[in-house]
């Protein structure tokens, strides 16, 4: 006969396990939260100053606050502070190195930081090797959590920009099998196909049909030599 436990344990139980999965949520201070709140208000609202300075203050309360760590990377990097949001960035992946999307902030905040080399300082070799990083840190998003479109898309749209057609498609069908509602999916793929048809020369896109088209030549000229060396 199996032992079973009186009901007021199992209720005192029940009530460890639920405060063991809400301990994330209760990790922080009100007072840090509601700063938190209010930065996300700000960054809604396109007040990035505001958002920035409301994460500061959660972070002052709650030092190792790394949601509010990412969410001021965030403001920074629409700020166009690139290098500050890079740091912030770096503190609350070390803080939470598993936090999904702070992996997927880095990399766009990479994006910016590369584009910035390639555009104003016409460095195209520093500016691929923060594409290339770019890449990595969706990556590193997908590994921890392989069913966020989100950073199926970044990555996808990250190998376009590298010229990776091919494999950036692939990446916007995966989006696809994901979320097929996802926003702008249809018309970023076809521009990536667009792009790698532009890219790929000629005779290799019609190689098919170049070499069907000699084949027959061939045979036309073989028959048309056989037939003047029997007259």
């Amino acid at each position: 006969m199996s032992r079973q436990f009186p009901v007021y344990l199992r209720a005192f139980l029940a009530c460890i396990v639920i405060l063991v999965l809400c301990i994330p949520a209760l990790a922080y201070s009100g007072d840090a939260t509601g700063w938190y709140e209010q930065g996300n208000t700000f960054l809604a609202a396109e007040n990035l100053t505001g958002a920035t300075a409301a994460y500061d203050r959660a972070i002052a309360i709650e030092p190792e606050y790394f949601e509010a760590w990412d969410a001021k990377a965030d403001a920074l990097n629409r700020n166009g502070q690139f290098s500050d949001a890079k740091d912030a960035s770096d503190r609350a992946l070390a803080i939470n190195p598993d936090y999904v999307q702070g992996w997927i902030n880095r990399g766009q905040i990479l994006y910016n930081i590369g584009y910035f080399y390639e555009d104003q300082k016409q460095d195209l070799t520093t500016a691929n090797e923060y594409y290339n990083q770019q890449v990595l840190a969706f990556e590193k998003a997908i590994t921890l959590d392989p069913g966020n479109a989100d950073a199926w898309f970044n990555k996808a749209y990250a190998l376009a920009g590298l010229k990776r057609y091919d494999e950036a498609i692939a990446a916007f069908d995966k989006v696809k099998e994901i979320n097929p509602g996802y926003p702008k999916l249809a018309q970023n793929r076809q521009i990536a196909e667009q792009l790698r048809d532009r890219a790929t020369p000629v005779y290799i896109t019609y190689a098919p049909v170049l070499g069907i088209a000699v084949f027959l030549i061939g045979i036309i000229v073989w028959f048309v030599f056989l037939r003047e060396k029997e007259e």
